[in-house]
């Protein structure tokens, strides 16, 4: 969706971040200009949730959520940021412009979205005509209800069932193609000789069994086809498109959210059909990553809803070779109230046989019996280290400190670290002196990454991070610098000039704001790391100090030239204008008051 920049910014200047958030969060406690709360986003007892009215940005101090008031909506309500700009507008009492580029409705989401629920339920009548799909199904152990409750369907074979019944026109064939269900014959080497009507596309999904993917909501974003006989792929998915993300995407994960309430826990598998199966046996909180590993996307996703989650692996080398994969996405994104186990199935078998052979009895005793992520991983690295050796200890403990290290700082982290003093045989402050050590030598007091080309380095210089910082969470600052900032070389230097021209040309943007105007650009994060960053300069200090960093910037800018200079003479001589440059930079630096 593309939305006017001039409209984004006009409904952020209508919208209080605070009314925005205490209508859905009580904010009672207030400090300063800041209100307070327990944060929405993870189980806490203190009030760590802070809102800022003037900066119409919040940020939490324990987890580190934050943003605007469109990150709010879309964190809070599981929006998408269309959803999110929707529902603001519609609070504004204002309507979302469209831009020319997405008018026609042959081009909008809402086509794509209405195509692929035609396309479903044609999938669907289909199923019910083809005896052999419904043999194979009931073969499955999958009821009529179930199929219908996961919108089961059947892709027939030929070439252009879809062609014929939704490509009419070169509009409809362009959605078809913008959805992945059909493909052009030169951008896939695998298109018959010959098709019929001599068509230049072909259905993606042929003779298959389909399984509509849909999102959270219910919208169907894509399909993924299983074989009935013998064939490869055995399991085909629709490609990357605008309206599905294979490594972003939980299948099963509406039908989960649609049967339980509250998700006490969820239980990830691979495919399709194990989800189907399970939810056959009434268990009905199951979801598959669609034969993806697993990615720090469907995290965020699922512990929006649940605090446990179950992974399924095959019991052999592969199953826990993958679930190792799994436990590294996992452990830079743990939380204290999260809870992780691995399950690991018996040879041969997956959930779907498994629950049929089992009963959902004893299935879920396996399932109260999984290895938790603390197990699973401790277990893991001491099978690959002799633990009765001081040099195989030695290797185990700084093989598991390299992950600890990871996990963000709080109770696991500190379990996990007890744990490992215990195995090792080591004091555990000697590991906590090895993590303080780590810390300290990569962090600074503010993480720079993914931005400007000209800050390619993790540390600014304390006056340039100083004045960014300031200037993000209060743009007002701007008005005081009066004359230029002296031109250097130094980090973040480009980049300051960009942001006085914005915040001059936007006198009224607030740090809301200017996260919104680096949305989804290389220098987001930078702005988001700048508007979190924690100082203790009292509110009446903040201009003088403000002022004080410019000048010590321009100092540092003024000896960066001197220093040139005279390195310069000592090696080649100086011309004559150079000389006086260099008389010029000292007669500044004599100038500048700190």
């Amino acid at each position: 969706m593309s939305i006017p920049r001039e409209f984004i910014e006009l409904l952020l200047a209508r919208i209080d971040l605070v009314d925005l958030i205490n209508t859905q969060i009580p904010l009672r406690k207030k400090s300063g200009s800041n209100y307070f709360a327990r944060c929405p986003f993870h189980n806490e007892k203190s009030a760590s949730f802070s809102v800022s009215q003037p900066k119409q940005f919040y940020y939490c101090f324990g987890c580190g959520a934050h943003g605007n008031a469109i990150d709010f909506m879309m964190q809070h309500e599981r929006l998408s940021f269309p959803e999110a700009i929707e529902t603001l507008a519609k609070q504004a009492g204002v309507e979302v412009p469209r831009s020319a580029a997405i008018v026609k409705k042959d081009d909008s989401l809402p086509a794509m979205f209405d195509l692929m629920t035609e396309v479903a339920q044609y999938f669907y009548e289909q199923m019910r005509k083809s005896q052999r799909a419904i043999n194979y199904l009931k073969d499955r152990g999958i009821s009529g209800k179930i199929a219908k409750q996961f919108s089961l369907g059947y892709a027939p074979s030929g070439w252009n069932h879809l062609l014929e019944q939704f490509g009419k026109s070169e509009a409809n064939k362009k959605r078809l193609l913008d959805t992945g269900l059909i493909i052009q014959k030169n951008n896939d080497t695998s298109h018959p000789s010959q098709v019929e009507n001599n068509s230049n596309c072909y259905d993606r999904f042929r003779d298959r069994i389909m399984f509509p993917i849909q999102d959270y909501r219910g919208r169907i974003i894509g399909f993924g086809g299983r074989v009935i006989d013998q064939g490869e792929p055995k399991y085909l998915n629709s490609p990357e498109t605008l309206l599905f993300q294979k490594g972003h995407e939980l299948y099963g994960l509406y039908q989960a959210l649609k049967m339980n309430r509250k998700l006490d826990k969820v239980l990830v598998v691979e495919g399709y059909m194990d989800v189907v199966a399970l939810f056959q046996h009434d268990i009905t909180y199951a979801v598959a990553t669609l034969g993806t590993a697993t990615t720090s996307h469907h995290l965020h996703k699922l512990v929006r809803y649940t605090s446990e989650i179950i992974f399924c692996f095959d019991g052999d080398e592969a199953g826990r070779t993958a679930a190792w994969r799994a436990l590294q996405v996992l452990f830079p994104l743990m939380q204290d109230n999260l809870q992780i186990r691995f399950l690991f199935l018996p040879d041969g078998e997956d959930p779907d046989s498994l629950v049929r052979k089992e009963s959902k009895l004893i299935f879920e005793k396996r399932l109260s019996s999984a290895l938790s992520l603390s197990a699973f991983f401790f277990q893991t690295l001491s099978h690959q280290c002799d633990l009765t050796t001081m040099e195989g200890r030695a290797r185990f403990a700084a093989s598991a400190l390299n992950y600890i290290k990871q996990v963000p700082y709080g109770i696991l982290s500190e379990i996990l670290l007890e744990e490992l003093a215990k195995r090792a045989r080591i004091d555990i402050n000697e590991l906590k002196q090895q993590v303080k050590k780590a810390e300290s030598s990569t962090l600074t007091p503010m993480t720079v990454t993914n931005i400007q080309p000209d800050i390619t380095k993790p540390k600014l210089k304390l006056p340039m991070q100083t004045i960014l910082a300031l200037l993000v969470q209060n743009p007002s600052l701007a008005n005081l610098i009066t004359d230029p900032i002296l031109e250097s070389n130094l980090l973040g230097h480009a980049f300051l000039q960009r942001l006085i021209v914005l915040i001059k040309h936007n006198p009224s943007i607030n740090t809301g704001g200017l996260i919104e105007h680096w949305r989804n650009q290389k220098e987001e994060k930078f702005v988001t790391s700048l508007a979190c960053w924690e100082h203790s300069i009292p509110e009446s200090g903040i201009s003088s100090e403000f002022l004080g960093a410019i000048r010590q910037l321009n100092l540092l800018g003024i000896d960066e030239e001197i220093n040139r200079l005279l390195t310069k003479a000592s090696q080649d001589g100086l011309a004559e204008e150079e000389k006086q440059a260099l008389s010029d930079w000292i007669l500044k630096k004599k100038a500048v008051k700190i």
